[in-house]
């Protein structure tokens, strides 16, 4: 998955360096890598009606890359578990991070 320069701001970055400014970006494909899994764990644990399990794997997605995908599944998920205000909490992250910044 592409990522952003931290440094520079150039998008789109998919090598271990960017390509502008050579900032060293490994760690952080490793850590969207690493969100991207959880995210796929958490759909099959829904999949699966394992409500618990998705909702974990979606809260560790989300904790490292905020993704609207990742907020809307712990917001299924928690409302699956009986978790009211947690399911609300997961909509708010839902809505804000999926509208634009002004």
């Amino acid at each position: 998955m592409p990522i952003t320069c931290p440094a520079c701001n150039k998008a789109g970055q998919t090598d271990a360096a960017c390509q502008r400014c050579g900032c060293e970006l490994t760690h952080l494909h490793e850590i969207v890598a690493a969100a991207a899994t959880r995210l796929a764990r958490a759909h099959a644990a829904l999949t699966n009606r394992d409500w618990s399990g998705a909702l974990a794997d979606a809260e560790g997605s989300w904790d490292l890359l905020h993704t609207a995908e990742s907020a809307r599944l712990a917001w299924v998920a928690a409302a699956a578990v009986g978790d009211t205000p947690g399911a609300l909490r997961w909509r708010a992250h839902a809505a804000a991070i999926a509208q634009p910044h002004p």
